[in-house]
């Protein structure tokens, strides 16, 4: 590939949350770019938590953003690397634990993350996984989950932010 028909594309998303009720947090999550569009959306934990369960689960967002991102990019990508799928179907399995000392808070600990991904197609077998290659490389939220990124936090002060 020449130089010159290199693309290089942002993304970014923001999204602000507030604390409501027992457990429910309102959530206005924004694409800002390359361009606006916005949702309103909430989870709440279940009685576990204290919460109510009047809304999905923060990490049923987690599990839905990372196999629907890996089968849009799969369905994307089939078009343009020539193997007609049909049928794409993701099944995802996310697993996690979490250890705690007497009233400490617990600490959790990702175990493993799964996918099982078929389709229908008369591909050849090398062309099927050089699309799955594909795929999971274009995913945004799986490039997330690489040790090189880091996420940072910081805490709000009378005095500015302070990072933790």
């Amino acid at each position: 590939m020449a130089e010159d028909d290199l693309k290089t594309f942002e993304v970014a998303f923001e999204c602000d949350a507030s604390g409501v009720g027992k457990m429910r947090c309102e959530m206005d999550v924004r694409l800002v770019v390359p361009q606006l569009i916005e949702w309103e959306m909430a989870s709440d934990e279940y009685g576990f938590h204290g919460g109510d369960g009047t809304a999905p689960l923060p990490i049923a967002y987690f599990i839905a953003g990372l196999t629907s991102c890996l089968m849009t990019q799969m369905r994307a990508f089939s078009k343009r690397l020539r193997v007609d799928i049909e049928n794409p179907q993701i099944s995802c399995r996310c697993e996690w634990e979490a250890t705690q000392r007497g009233r400490e808070p617990y600490e959790s600990a990702p175990k493993s993350i799964a996918m099982d991904i078929s389709f229908d197609t008369d591909s050849p077998l090398e062309d099927q996984l050089k699309l799955i290659e594909a795929a999971k490389k274009g995913c945004f939220i799986e490039a997330m989950l690489t040790p090189q990124n880091e996420i940072k936090h910081r805490l709000k002060t009378a005095d500015g932010w302070v990072d933790c």
